[in-house]
Order: C-alpha cells, then sequence, then structure tokens
C-alpha cells in the first residue's frame, strides 16, 4: 500500500504493511528514491487487565499488543524536512487503526534533539532515553 505523505517535501510517498505482522517496515519514497524507512517489531502485552476478583477485563480498546520501534531512519538530505515526522505520524495512525495499544523504544543519536523530537511526538521518556507512547 503507497501513498502520499505529508510534509515539507512534494510528491514523497509512503509504503506501509497491509495489516500486523511480527516485522513490519515503513518506507517513505521521493520518486524511485528511498528517503526514509522505520521498523517495528511486535511482543505480546504481558499484563492483561484484571477486575478487582482477579477476572480478566474483555477490552476491545487495548488488545495488549504493542511494538518496539526498532530505528527509524531519514537520509541524510531529507533530514528537518518533516519527513521524519509524517512518517511517525503515519506508524502511529496505522497502529490506531490496528488497535495497537503501545509503542515503545529507545531514543538513540542527539540525545536533546532527538528527546525533544519524540515529546513533541507525544511520546512519554524516561530517564534512560525509552521511549512510550500509549495508544488507548
Amino acid at each position: 500500500m503507497s501513498n502520499r505523505l505529508i510534509c515539507d517535501m512534494p510528491n514523497v510517498t509512503v509504503t506501509k504493511p497491509s495489516g500486523l505482522s511480527s516485522s513490519m517496515f515503513f518506507k517513505a519514497y521521493s520518486g524511485p528514491n528511498a528517503i526514509a524507512f522505520a521498523q517495528l517489531s511486535s511482543r505480546a502485552g504481558i499484563k492483561r487487565r484484571r477486575s478487582a476478583t482477579g477476572q480478566p477485563i474483555n477490552d476491545d480498546k487495548a488488545p495488549g499488543v504493542s511494538y518496539c520501534l526498532k530505528l527509524i531512519e531519514v537520509s541524510q538530505n531529507y533530514r528537518n524536512k518533516g519527513v521524519g515526522s509524517a512518517l511517525l505520524n503515519e506508524i502511529i495512525d496505522f497502529c490506531r487503526d490496528e488497535r495497537v495499544s503501545l509503542i515503545y523504544g529507545e531514543a538513540k543519536g542527539e540525545f536533546a534533539a532527538l528527546r525533544r523530537w519524540y515529546l513533541e511526538q507525544g511520546f512519554e521518556i524516561d530517564s534512560i532515553d525509552n521511549i512510550q507512547l500509549s495508544l488507548t
């Protein structure tokens, strides 16, 4: 599936998975050239919510599936043009549509700028640069 990526550059498209799988790739293209990509991998939720009596709660909005954002990379010549933010927004929207409950990972790279970027995207960041975005 490919569609237009909303960013500061014209004619950028994104390909994304057609559904959930254990490893998913999102790719952004400018014409035939790949300019950015992201990888997510899954794990089942460890804790299911329980009622006061200890019975599992059937909550359709929180299926307990979470994805680790393993990598998001934008080619050097395309940075600071909104491509990474637009790609991350596509990932978040895709995960919401698929009823994923959590996206998590680690902020790697230039920490001050990267921490600020993830915070602007709605993620929480702990003291050791773990990121987390609850979608429920």
